[in-house]
């Protein structure tokens, strides 16, 4: 039962991040053409509101696909200025802060503490010293599935902005920066940059999920 709250707390925090940028996509006129829960080959897709919609074997992970992403295309997201760009690469992050924060009203009726104790739980997930997370635990009886769920939403928001990791939502603030610099290679380091990104990530995720269910 434990991991299958763990499963789907990740699936609605992957979800919820992705309709951010989609929704702040359409808002800033960037058109969206896939909108993906996984990776990899679809096992169902259907077309609505010109946008392709997929659900895919390796759940825990997604993706929408804009026009323009590494590319110069009409209404894409390189074309738009960077104020936009931003605001579609952050909108992801934001909807789970959101999420956290909806999460500490209810369970703690107190926003600092609920981030406190998230963070507590973060650290025991690496560290294995459950001790501070136990005794605020107790005191407070938070929704242990809430719980669950806004420390999932919380370690997103924060990975999601590290700015260090190429195919990160915080390494585009300053990759969309650096046309001046790169120049004419732009686009080829862009493109460079993200594929390694992705795959990375794709290699560290799954050494991190074996390593939480194993340890």
């Amino acid at each position: 039962m434990t991991y299958l709250i763990i499963f789907l707390s990740l699936l609605f925090t992957i979800l919820i991040h992705e309709v951010g940028h989609l929704l702040m996509a359409i808002y800033c006129g960037v058109t969206v053409k896939i909108f993906s829960i996984g990776f990899w080959k679809p096992y169902l897709k259907f077309t609505w509101k010109n946008i392709e919609w997929r659900i895919t074997p390796w759940l825990l992970g997604g993706y929408v696909s804009l026009a323009g992403e590494t590319t110069e295309e009409p209404n894409g997201l390189m074309v738009q200025k960077y104020g936009k760009k931003s605001l579609v690469i952050c909108a992801g992050v934001v909807m789970n802060l959101c999420v956290a924060l909806v999460c500490y009203w209810i369970n703690y009726r107190n926003i600092l503490i609920g981030m406190y104790i998230d963070w507590l739980a973060i650290v025991s997930t690496f560290t294995n010293d459950y001790g501070k997370l136990i005794h605020f635990v107790i005191y407070f009886k938070p929704n242990l599935i809430l719980l669950q769920l806004s420390m999932i939403n919380l370690f997103c928001f924060i990975v999601n902005l590290c700015p260090l990791w190429p195919g990160l939502d915080g390494s585009y603030l300053w990759l969309y920066l650096m046309r001046p610099i790169w120049k004419d290679e732009y686009i080829k380091y862009l493109q460079l940059s993200t594929k390694f990104g992705f795959w990375s990530l794709m290699i560290l995720q799954g050494v991190f999920l074996v390593w939480m269910f194993l340890k």
